[in-house]
């Protein structure tokens, strides 16, 4: 009498019936929110997790002494829908892991814009994770790219992002949150996928290199299939706009 744990793991099945290369399902919306106050938006499903991004800008900066002649400065939020009832404790974890992510964000989207073309400006990026079932910071990073997309900001390329791991001593991609917490290792990585350049790795075990150069290196692959769906996507989109304008 076998469980259906059991029945997967005998199949070389993750718990959610994916083999170990395979990424999530991904779904994506462009401008979802219709609001004047906002220059884009988008949002994206990766698996049951689920993220909205609203931007505004590029417009001037809140604080004057932000201004650079060198570009624009991007500031990101991030917001994780709190359960009622959480401990003051889990929510100072939650703080510091939403502060590590802003800060994951803005880095890549500073390496993916062209922030020199947008001088004494700013890009306000806010991301609402509405659930979440492991993979936020790719998933976040993904969430805003697509924004970025629909606000017609200029880039260079357009960061993706997506996890490897090794979960029971296999190396998988897109970890959902079991597998994220199951105490092996968990890389989140994003690339600019034209010129497969590593904007972003962050590793937070102690790791043997050829152990971390196999994962990363799947992260990479992993990333390049995630691109693939969004640039479907972006193309989609960009042929609706261009189709709604001529009318």
């Amino acid at each position: 009498n076998m469980n259906h744990a059991d029945i997967l793991q005998l199949a070389g099945l993750r718990s959610d019936g994916r083999r170990s290369r395979e990424i999530r399902r991904i779904r994506c919306r462009f401008g979802p929110v219709n609001h004047q106050g906002y220059d884009g938006s988008a949002y994206i499903e990766q698996g049951q997790t689920k993220i909205l991004c609203v931007l505004r800008g590029p417009h001037e900066p809140d604080r004057r002494s932000d201004a650079s002649d060198e570009g624009c400065l991007i500031k990101v939020q991030y917001a994780q829908a709190a359960f009622a009832g959480t401990e003051r404790k889990q929510r100072r974890v939650t703080d510091r892991r939403s502060a590590e992510v802003c800060r994951a964000v803005q880095e890549t989207l500073a390496g993916a814009v062209c922030r020199e073309l947008y001088p004494r400006s700013q890009i306000d990026v806010y991301l609402h994770v509405l659930q979440t079932d492991g993979g936020e910071l790719p998933c976040a990073i993904n969430a805003a790219s697509l924004a970025l997309v629909d606000a017609g900001v200029a880039a260079r390329d357009m960061a993706v992002a997506c996890a490897a791991g090794r979960v029971a001593g296999e190396t998988v991609v897109d970890l959902n949150y079991m597998e994220q917490n199951s105490g092996g290792v968990y890389l989140p990585v994003a690339i600019l996928p034209k010129r497969n350049k590593i904007v972003l790795a962050m590793m937070d075990s102690k790791l043997p290199l050829e152990v971390f150069e196999e994962v990363l290196q799947v992260a990479m692959e992993a990333c390049q299939e995630v691109y693939s769906v969004l640039q479907n996507e972006v193309r989609e989109h960009a042929s609706k706009v261009l189709s709604s304008r001529l009318g």
